[in-house]
């Protein structure tokens, strides 16, 4: 009797570890950390490296003390320099650390139903990034003289949340299952300030001309169809100061060509803005974080992504990340 006992007992064991891989167990299941691939170095002191390694380290050490992965595997990689032409009168180096959650996966190509691995890519990742706003690449630094726009665009103005600027969601494409890849921007900057400054009409103007003009010598058989839009420009630059400092709002298909401002919120529409160099604590070593923004990409839909994400979020603690700015 004692046999049968024993036996049944081996079997009940046998089958549940020998169960088939499901997706519910998969995201049940523990998850781990791994340092991928490193990015490039580049265009930084040696003396400026080791700074912003251990300023990143510290990053790591905040989330991944407060988060511990379930039902995947987040690999994180780190980047640290700057592409020169990008910039001029640099004040501070950019440097990123990014996660990137990847599932686990049952595997259908094994025979073993038990079999599973890790996730080759995700749609799912967090950014936090030191001194760059990189979806729209506004650095530490002046545009250079030859950019090719003279400004950059920014969708929405900020709005404060709880001492910290959110400046938007944005859709980045559709998930497997019909649902949206969104990105989520967040800015931590010095008290109530921001690292960049709304570009006025006239500013935008003067550019605008100076780019029509610039086409015209270029292409002397379009000189017709530009000099409309300069008249444009002109007309508008008699209005008074008071129109003429309101910040730049345009429509994205009209920076070669002027017939008028939008109100900002209209259909793609972008608002023009610029380095603002006052922002920077001008004194400080350039290995300093002088502002942050956190970037949470996530495929909507799934719990693994949902649920990790989430985890994250409350691991990443913004007071803390502010705390280091201009240290």
């Amino acid at each position: 009797m004692r046999y049968i006992f024993l036996s049944l007992l081996l079997l009940t064991i046998k089958a549940g570890v020998s169960q088939d891989c499901t997706k519910e167990l998969l995201r049940q299941k523990p998850g781990t950390w791994k340092a991928s691939s490193q990015g490039f170095i580049q265009n930084v002191s040696a003396a400026d490296l080791v700074k912003e390694k251990a300023v990143i380290a510290g990053i790591h050490k905040m989330v991944s003390t407060g988060y511990h992965p379930t039902g995947c595997q987040v690999s994180y990689s780190t980047v640290y320099g700057k592409h020169l032409p990008a910039g001029k009168n640099w004040i501070a180096d950019p440097y990123y650390y990014a996660m990137f959650v990847l599932r686990y996966l049952c595997d259908p190509a094994s025979g073993d139903k038990t079999k599973s691995y890790v996730d080759y890519s995700t749609p799912t990742t967090v950014n936090i990034t030191a001194n760059v706003i990189n979806w729209f690449n506004l650095y530490a630094a002046g545009l250079p003289d030859d950019d090719f726009r003279g400004y950059l665009k920014l969708r929405k103005k900020p709005e404060k949340k709880d001492g910290y600027y959110y400046l938007g969601e944005e859709v980045m494409g559709d998930a497997d299952d019909g649902k949206k890849i969104k990105e989520y921007h967040w800015l931590i900057t010095y008290s109530d300030t921001l690292p960049f400054s709304y570009m006025t009409r006239k500013e935008y103007l003067l550019i605008q001309k100076k780019r029509l003009e610039k086409n015209i010598m270029d292409s002397p058989s379009e000189k017709s169809y530009n000099e409309k839009f300069i008249s444009n420009i002109n007309e508008y630059l008699k209005k008074s100061d008071k129109e003429l400092n309101q910040p730049a709002i345009s429509r994205w298909n009209d920076e070669e060509r002027f017939e008028g401002f939008v109100e900002e919120g209209s259909s793609n529409s972008f608002i023009a803005i610029k380095y603002n160099p006052d922002y920077y604590h001008k004194k400080l070593a350039r290995s300093v974080p002088q502002f942050f923004t956190v970037v949470y990409k996530i495929s909507h839909g799934d719990p693994v992504f949902e649920e990790n994400i989430e985890a994250i979020k409350k691991a990443v603690d913004f007071a803390a990340l502010k705390s280091r700015l201009g240290k």
